[in-house]
């Protein structure tokens, strides 16, 4: 049941398309037949609704359930989420919960990651892909997709995290470790 429960999205967003006034519709990525995927779904959700609420999470079918990484599907859903103009439509609540590893980490991580999705789709030339789709040029387009996977956003993330003065992509487990010594395990 944990990982996939058919017609269970279905119930709940029949339910919330009934209740407007009251609730939200909330999609749990974790949650959806290996094949699907929330980021298609955003879309024609915010074609019915004022605003929905993503559980951006992990199945439970990978290694370490919950704790979100940097794949293809969070950087569909902040692309999504960017393109269109729905950043103030979406509430993105994010998952950490995994006994394995330290919950702290797990936070940290999950937080960074969805960041750096969003800083990713932000950085991208939306108007120039708009551009080319819109004249059906799809050769550029297609040229232009592929031109945006190496651009340099990791220096543009990094420098942030300079700037704000936080550590780096690394650096924060010496400050975890340190918690987990001097706080953690003296409880």
């Amino acid at each position: 049941v944990e990982a996939y429960t058919a017609g269970a999205a279905e119930f709940s967003l029949s339910y919330a398309a009934m209740h407007m006034d009251k609730c939200i519709p909330l999609m749990d990525n974790g949650h959806y037949h290996p094949t699907e995927v929330v980021s298609d779904k955003i879309p024609a959700l915010l074609a019915f609704f004022p605003e929905i609420a993503l559980h951006v999470t992990r199945p439970v079918r990978w290694d370490s359930d919950h704790v979100i990484v940097l794949n293809d599907e969070l950087l569909s859903i902040a692309r999504e989420a960017v393109a269109y103009g729905y950043l103030d439509k979406i509430r993105f609540c994010l998952d950490y919960f995994d006994a394995s590893i330290n919950r702290i980490a797990a936070w940290v991580i999950g937080a960074r990651n969805l960041q750096k999705a969003l800083l990713i789709a932000l950085l991208e030339p939306t108007d120039l892909l708009r551009k080319e789709e819109n004249s059906f040029d799809f050769s550029g387009r297609l040229a232009r997709l592929e031109q945006i996977k190496t651009l340099p956003w990791n220096s543009v993330w990094n420098y942030y995290c300079e700037s704000q003065n936080l550590p780096d992509d690394y650096e924060f487990m010496k400050q975890i470790r340190r918690y987990e010594t001097d706080v953690l395990l003296k409880r």
